[in-house]
C-alpha cells in the first residue's frame, strides 16, 4: 500500500479545506503511482514546527511507493514527476515557500508491502 504520512503546522481556515487537500492528495498518488484509489493511504498530522529559526508554514512529507513497472528504465523521472507534483499540490494548499517543504521517498519492494486485494 502506498502511503504519504505528512506533517505540517500550517492550520487549514477549516476542516472542509483539510479533506480538499487529503481527497486532492490521494488522488494525484493513485495517478502517478497507477494504483486504485482504495489501495492508498494519506496521512496528515498538524502539529507544532520550527525551522531556521522560524514558525512559518514547514510541511514534511514521506512517500512509501512501490515503483510502477513501467517506470521501472526511468526511475529519476518518476520521482521528479513524484516530487514536482507533490510539491505543486502543497504549495496550492499551504502557500508553503518551495525551501520550506522537505520531502522523503522510500522505495519499497513487492513483497515487502502490503498487497490491495480489491
Amino acid at each position: 500500500m502506498p502511503i504519504a504520512q505528512m506533517k505540517t503546522n500550517y492550520k487549514f481556515a477549516s476542516p472542509e479545506l483539510r479533506t480538499q487537500f487529503l481527497d486532492e492528495a490521494v488522488n494525484e498518488l493513485s495517478d502517478i503511482l497507477r494504483k486504485p484509489l482504495p489501495a492508498i493511504m494519506v496521512m496528515l498530522d498538524e502539529s507544532p514546527m520550527y525551522m531556521n529559526s522560524s514558525e512559518d508554514t514547514v510541511f514534511f512529507a514521506e512517500f512509501r511507493y512501490i515503483l510502477p513497472q513501467e517506470c521501472a528504465d526511468d526511475k529519476q523521472g518518476f520521482l521528479k514527476e513524484l516530487a514536482d507534483r507533490m510539491l505543486a499540490l502543497i504549495q496550492k494548499h499551504t502557500h508553503a515557500d518551495p525551501y520550506r517543504v522537505y520531502m522523503q521517498f522510500t522505495e519499497m519492494t513487492r513483497e515487502g508491502a502490503w498487497k490491495y486485494t480489491g
